[in-house]
């Protein structure tokens, strides 16, 4: 594997020149891999507001004093001051409070007030259709709350072509602002983008309550220096992005805040995407896009699906080969050309790219996380932290994939097609294939740390491969690897050390590699013939106390193993098909005892390391080192 690695780097420099936007792979200077501290500063975050004012989410208003507009398409009545009516428009002039009711047809809102006026419209139960232009259009003001009335249904509607203008804008949403937007309220608002998009503000767009359903023929939500969202239920279905930031000239713009609500997104392309930061503390998500999983980046065979994601050929490849969010079309569910940090949270995602991808930095605190996606389960071109969470990666190409990887918490159990976690690159498959979701990588680059969590694998490529080095301090990680000899269970390109923790990875012989150096605990690599999927597997001590255990769910025959009271000068036993007191549902405990089984392997441990210094334990010993250390006989 290793050299067909190293003779894909020429066809892998080919692909960056081609692309003209492969991005380097330097590890950033304010991350510590070794420890787990994100590379997203506190200084990337704090010039962005990431806040909401109290008159965002001040939803009340009183009809003494305001200006009632009742819609109709026999005639519009205004009493109050501050509208004026011409040519199919109502205009809002100057600041206050507008109740609007009724219904009309071929008539546009408009706001034209002066730029220190805040204005306050409140939705009683409207419904605006415009066959010409947009439905409701902010042209200046300070900042407009569109406020849903509690118990209310309101509706905006645009035409499949427009033939009002304005100046110095492209109109193109049913709901246009030039300025700041603020929905709220306890209503429920249905828009219709028919001609572009749904709701778009060229400012910040905020939403702090109501109920949105929003049908779009391009994007459904566009703030375009920032979108928050809290306490708000939003249902999109979009011909492009479900929602999206996009202001790529400001470092402090183009963010995307989700501090909670209800957010159902079914997308052609992205569903969430920002051109700088997307943060997540809270909400319940339900995403799909690109048609799903089923609509995959690769075939059954591997080949390319040219009608995935919008791809179309070198110019459009799926956003592996992008810089900017807005450069290609991709179908990722949550997309970020900076950063992407997920705190807390409830996840449904179905991709038919990448599930969660930063063209930079993610950093996962915690959140609850069900995946299927047709690419990589979750993607970040430089760091990955995972310090919390709970992950069921159902379906990816790649389960986890980043430059530099860090796992100091959560509970991961993922299925992948290709390599399970990755840092820096895909195995030898996924690099030849040049599939649309690739990621280009830095040979020999790269780092996975596991210091903590709970890891379950299954991939069908590499189950752990880093292009660089892998570092086990603590966690549990269970691997079940290939049943195909091109790859290994445990796969890297320097060096792979073991300090604490459980590792247990099980897989084909032909390319198995084991731990380069062990400190506080001994770590194993050995042939056990072929063993069978769904049976116990376990390290026992000499007394015959069960070290860890763990139930593989593909044949195997190899295994590594490392876990504490493996020491140099003592001998063990791997055992296969015994009954495992305490164990999990999959076959994990530690420290136990067990009844029956039969013994498949038995060790001596000389020192730290069984397997991977003198040739593969097992496998007759005496093996030649390849250059790098990586324990494969040659």
């Amino acid at each position: 594997m290793r050299n067909k690695k190293r003779f894909l780097t020429v066809l892998l420099l080919s692909a960056l020149l081609l692309s003209s936007c492969g991005k380097g792979a330097e590890k950033p200077n304010d991350t510590d891999i070794s420890t787990g501290t994100s590379a997203i500063s506190s200084e990337e975050l704090e010039n962005m507001d990431m806040s909401f004012s109290g008159r965002d989410e001040e939803s009340d208003y009183s009809e003494n004093g305001a200006t009632v507009i009742t819609l109709s398409d026999s005639g519009n009545t205004v009493k109050g001051l501050g509208v004026s009516e011409a040519d199919g428009e109502i205009t809002i002039t100057k600041a206050g409070t507008y109740i609007l009711r009724g219904s009309v047809t071929d008539t546009m809102l408009t706001v034209r007030a002066s730029k220190e006026d805040k204005i306050q419209i409140v939705f009683e139960g409207v419904s605006i259709q415009n066959g010409g232009g947009p439905a409701m259009l902010i042209a200046s003001a300070d900042k407009v709350f569109i406020t849903l009335a509690d118990g209310t249904e309101n509706s905006l509607s645009d035409g499949d072509s427009y033939t009002l203008t304005e100046d110095d804008t492209t109109l193109d949403a049913a709901l246009f602002s030039k300025e700041d937007l603020t929905v709220n309220g306890s209503g429920k608002l249905t828009v219709n983008g028919n001609y572009k998009h749904g709701i778009v503000s060229k400012d910040d767009l905020v939403i702090t309550g109501g109920t949105l359903t929003v049908t779009a023929k391009n994007v459904g939500l566009n703030g375009k220096d920032a979108v928050k969202i809290k306490d708000a239920s939003i249902d999109i279905s979009a011909g492009s992005d479900g929602i999206r930031s996009d202001n790529a000239e400001d470092a402090e713009r183009g963010f995307i805040y989700i501090e909670s609500g209800n957010i159902q997104i079914e997308a052609e392309n992205d569903a969430l995407q920002a051109e700088t930061v997307l943060n997540i503390e809270g909400g319940t998500f339900h995403l799909k896009s690109g048609g799903g999983s089923e609509n995959a980046s690769t075939n059954s065979n591997g080949s390319w699906n040219q009608g995935w994601g919008g791809w179309g050929g070198f110019g459009g490849m799926g956003g592996g080969y992008q810089t900017s969010t807005t450069d290609t079309e991709s179908a990722k569910a949550l997309k970020a050309a900076q950063s992407i940090i997920i705190s807390d949270g409830n996840f449904r995602v179905d991709s038919s790219d990448d599930a969660i991808h930063s063209n930079g930095d993610i950093s996962i605190t915690g959140g609850d996380f069900t995946i299927s996606s047709g690419d990589d389960g979750i993607h970040a071109d430089n760091t990955l932290t995972i310090a919390g969470g709970t992950f069921d990666i159902q379906k990816s190409y790649e389960g986890i994939e980043a430059t530099y990887i860090t796992i100091s918490g959560g509970k991961i159990a993922l299925v992948a097609s290709d390599d399970g976690i990755n840092a820096a690159g895909g195995n030898d498959s996924s690099a030849m294939g040049g599939r649309p979701g690739q990621n280009m990588f830095s040979v020999g680059t790269g780092s996975i740390v596991i210091s903590g969590g709970y890891l379950l694998v299954n991939a069908s490529g590499d189950g752990i491969d880093s292009n660089g080095t892998l570092n086990v301090t603590g966690g549990i990680t269970l691997v079940s690897g290939p049943t195909n000899s091109g790859n290994g269970a445990l796969d890297y390109e320097s060096s792979a050390s073991v300090s604490g923790g459980i590792f247990i990875a099980t897989g084909a012989q032909g390319m198995a590699t084991g731990f380069t150096s062990a400190q506080n605990q001994g770590a194993i690599l050995t042939s056990v013939g072929t063993q069978n999927a769904g049976k116990t597997l376990c390290i026992c001590d000499e007394s015959g106390k069960v070290l860890a255990s763990f139930t593989p769910e593909k044949a195997y025959q190899s295994v590594v193993i490392t876990a504490p009271g493996i020491e140099s000068g003592k001998a063990y036993t791997l055992v296969s098909g015994a009954s495992i007191d305490g164990a999990d549902e999959n076959g994990f405990a530690e420290n136990t005892t067990k009844s029956g089984g039969t013994v498949i392997a038995e060790i001596n441990m000389t020192s730290d390391i069984y397997g991977s210094s003198g040739g593969m334990g097992g496998f007759g010993g005496g093996g030649m080192m390849p250059p790098g250390g990586s324990g494969r006989p040659r």
